[in-house]
């Protein structure tokens, strides 16, 4: 069809928009990496098209040794074995990135999903919430600064040792693997890299990523020695803020086995959208 990047992109958005309009879901297909290329340690995802119409696609996204994947088809065009041939594809994709853990992964009210899911050899293995910051929320009292003298700050070039320090302690993660997350994250130029500090010293992180007017919120954790102090609460009403002031939503997502995260997020604000369920897959 000689289609460039570009193009297929809008029609990958297209189909996002008809597949959740359709099926009443919201699709997590992560655009901060499908707009980087694999090599800048962004998405690779395969696509059909029928008729010149984009009919089916695949998202496979890799963060270290792991690897998540989200697909979507057309309404009118299931059952057709579409997704199939696509999942066929894509164990070529996963075999060469030597994956360890592969998660699937859909919305938990989508029917042709869960439908689609019981087929293949899975256990469940978490969920998370996707939340977004609402002024109206009547949890949400004020902008009121916390007790704690908290600064938030662009992150500097060698203070890369100290987001993966505090990315190995908020997230479970081993060195390596937070190294090599933090090096395909540093590629992308859409995404600020935030320190959290108090008393000059750093005492958490967050990775903020803006595009159309809407802000993501990820990777956010404070030292796990100084938590219950209102760091993050701080940091959270600072950010809501500043974003406030650009005219940006503000989103992120919580596991749902974190209830002290998913407490603070609310108390600021945040509102629960959607539910996303992870699927490990075990063949």
């Amino acid at each position: 069809m000689g289609l460039s990047t570009i193009d297929t992109l809008k029609d990958i958005e297209e189909l996002q928009h008809r597949c959740e309009q359709f099926d009443g879901i919201t699709l997590k297909l992560n655009w901060d990496m499908l707009r980087q290329p694999p090599t800048a340690g962004g998405a690779e995802w395969m696509v059909t098209y029928e008729d010149e119409q984009l009919v089916g696609f695949m998202g496979l996204y890799g963060f270290g040794s792991d690897m998540e994947i989200c697909g979507m088809v057309r309404p009118g065009y299931r059952r057709r074995g579409i997704f199939t041939a696509l999942w066929i594809g894509a164990q070529t994709i996963i075999k060469r990135n030597n994956v360890a853990t592969l998660l699937l992964n859909a919305p938990a009210s989508s029917a042709s999903a869960t439908a689609y899911l019981k087929k293949l050899p899975l256990s469940f293995d978490h969920s998370e919430y996707q939340m977004k910051w609402d002024g109206t929320s009547a949890q949400f009292a004020s902008l009121e600064a916390s007790s704690a003298p908290v600064v938030l700050r662009p992150a500097r070039e060698d203070e890369a040792p100290i987001l993966v320090e505090l990315d190995c302690g908020g997230f479970d993660m081993t060195q390596e693997e937070a190294s090599e997350v933090y090096e395909q994250q540093k590629i992308d130029s859409m995404e600020e890299h935030i320190i959290i500090e108090m008393d000059g010293l750093p005492v958490g992180k967050m990775r903020l990523w803006t595009d159309d007017n809407e802000t993501w919120i990820y990777g956010f954790t404070v030292d796990k020695k100084l938590r219950g102090l209102g760091i993050g609460r701080s940091a959270l009403l600072q950010t809501i803020e500043r974003e406030r002031r650009n005219y940006n939503g503000i989103n992120l997502e919580v596991s749902l086995d974190n209830p002290n995260a998913l407490k603070l997020y609310e108390s600021c604000g945040f509102v629960i959208l959607n539910k996303q369920d992870y699927f490990r897959y075990n063949g």
